[in-house]
């Protein structure tokens, strides 16, 4: 089949310059999650901000320098709140976002109905239920890096 938009309009994931942004306003949550991506995607860049309002300033960074946007964006929905977290979402999902493309994860230990129905739509790619020890997370991870590098086909963002 003919691709009608150029060769260059979608790409599969590689690990070349790929990265993560973590946005998490617990440390020993980034602590943890930071040590489970080194072990099982060790060839990534991660990034820690710790609001929505961190992570939209180093989005500003990255673009302002012409620098690669994160692969990933995870964000723990309770940031302290729901609201919080669900406002990022709203934010950077918006038709008019430059970082609309840019595949976000949700992370939680609710697995409350409203909480995931609302991540998605919002816009949230996926929605994780945040494992309760580090066996767990490893398979997380593991199902992660599988899904987003492995598996889907993107648009070059």
């Amino acid at each position: 089949m003919h691709n009608l938009y150029g060769p260059e309009t979608t790409i599969r994931r590689s690990f070349r310059g790929a990265s993560i942004l973590l946005i998490d306003d617990n440390p020993d949550q980034c602590d943890l999650i930071r040590t489970v991506l080194k072990g099982c995607i060790p060839e990534i860049g991660f990034q820690v901000a710790v609001s929505g309002e961190e992570a939209f300033r180093q989005l500003r960074h990255c673009q302002a320098l012409k620098q690669q946007l994160p692969s990933l964006i995870l964000l723990d929905l309770y940031l302290p709140f729901a609201e919080d977290g669900l406002r990022f979402v709203e934010q950077i999902k918006r038709k008019d976002s430059p970082y609309r493309l840019i595949p976000l994860t949700l992370l939680s230990y609710s697995a409350k109905h409203q909480d995931v129905l609302r991540g998605y739509e919002l816009g949230a790619n996926s929605y994780i239920v945040k494992p309760t020890d580090h066996a767990q997370w490893l398979q997380s991870i593991q199902s992660l890096r599988a899904y987003w590098w492995n598996t889907v086909t993107l648009p070059l963002g």
